[in-house]
């Protein structure tokens, strides 16, 4: 019998101070990278898919962005 699974393992990178898009608001936006792993008896083996994602303080409003274009 196996076991096995996915989960998504999330990292805090930087705060960033940016213009949210939705709000209108300057304020902080935390940068998460996301990676999402294949599970085999409980342990992260191999990653399916990597997300850089910001994400507003002020109404939360989660996006994807690029990595290469975040100073």
């Amino acid at each position: 019998m196996l076991i096995f699974g996915w989960g998504w393992r999330v990292q805090h990178l930087r705060t960033l101070t940016l213009r949210c898009p939705h709000c209108g608001n300057t304020v902080a936006h935390p940068l998460y990278r996301r990676v999402l792993k294949l599970s085999l008896f409980f342990v992260p083996l191999i990653p399916l898919r990597v997300k850089h994602t910001v994400q507003c303080t002020a109404c939360g409003l989660q996006r994807d962005v690029d990595p290469a274009h975040i100073g």
